[in-house]
């Protein structure tokens, strides 16, 4: 299935709203994300990823629609040279292929054009389809972190991923 990756328009409210209000793809997110997630919600997410000065932010779209995202957040001080992935999508195109290679086109734009040397993932350990996008895009498993995170009133196990950028 054919997908475009390309910034955030303050257009994709609606479609943001409709995609990410779903209590599946916010269980694998940080409780930062707001559930219910509101139109107001999408107008503030949507500032903050037009205000980037790095492209940080990556909108998917599919037949026209936005209907999931993949993020960066750059670490600062000894780490800035890192930066974590976030991803998700809405629900209709999971196991399609479509997460896999949005996010390695997205990985290839930020490594393109940032100094980012190191991208690395957070995955809860139910969620082995993410596992497997992390794996199918090239990242490694580099251990495990037992009750490292407390979601939905309960301490998970998490899976750390990474991906270094190539020397070439």
């Amino acid at each position: 299935m054919d997908f475009i990756l390309r910034p955030w328009l303050e257009s994709d409210a609606k479609d943001l709203t409709i995609h990410l209000n779903n209590k599946k793809i916010w269980d694998n997110c940080r409780d930062g994300l707001p559930f219910p997630y509101t139109e107001t919600a999408a107008d503030a997410f949507i500032k903050y990823a037009s205000e980037q000065v790095e492209q940080n932010e990556f909108c998917i779209e599919v037949n026209h629609e936005a209907v999931g995202n993949i993020g960066f957040v750059r670490g600062t001080d000894v780490e800035r040279f890192n930066a974590e992935a976030g991803y998700w999508i809405s629900e209709t195109y999971w196991n399609k292929g479509i997460m896999t290679a949005a996010l390695k086109e997205a990985i290839e734009h930020y490594f393109r054009y940032t100094d980012v040397i190191r991208i690395y993932a957070t995955v809860y350990e139910y969620n082995t389809a993410s596992m497997r996008v992390l794996e199918k895009a090239g990242f490694q498993k580099t251990g495990v972190h037992r009750k490292a995170c407390f979601k939905n009133g309960q301490f998970i196990n998490a899976h750390y991923y990474e991906l270094l950028k190539n020397k070439s």
